[in-house]
């Protein structure tokens, strides 16, 4: 892979990200978000796939324990937005009526003091997992072709 391509997947990473944290933001604010939209789970978003696959180049490049500060990073994002999760999509059975209808549970002024107190977590992190992604890019900017090439 050659650096500017590794520079491309960073952004498209970032980016990816971003919509995801959007889509979480646009359910705390009301929009009608399918739970499908946010994948829970680190490896089923598009960031998580792109870190646990081509990402893992990074390894080669930097010292493990800033590679390690992402992972650790973006689990941390996925718990916390579990928590709002678990608000909007509660696991535990509805009724036949609000299945057919595809009802969400509704939503109490308790229930949305929660959500926005975890939204505001979820965006904290979401924000040292852009700065670890950005002090990376930043980095690898300054890597030389020939030294990128020996590198991985």
């Amino acid at each position: 892979m050659e650096k500017t391509e590794v520079l491309r997947s960073i952004r498209g990473a970032r980016r990816a990200h971003i919509i995801w944290v959007d889509s979480a933001k646009a359910l705390v604010n009301g929009l009608d978000i399918k739970k499908e939209q946010i994948p829970i789970a680190v490896t089923k978003c598009d960031f998580g796939k792109w870190f646990y696959c081509d990402g893992q180049i990074l390894l080669s490049l930097f010292r493990e324990n800033a590679v390690k500060k992402l992972d650790n990073k973006h689990k941390e994002l996925h718990d916390t937005y579990m928590k709002i999760f678990k608000i909007y999509f509660p696991l535990k059975k509805r009724s036949l009526f609000a299945k057919l209808f595809n009802r969400k549970k509704k939503i109490t002024p308790n229930d949305e003091y929660h959500a926005l107190v975890y939204l505001a977590d979820l965006e904290r992190i979401s924000d040292e997992l852009i700065s670890y992604l950005n002090i990376i890019e930043k980095k690898l900017n300054t890597i030389s072709e020939e030294r990128f090439r020996t590198l991985h």
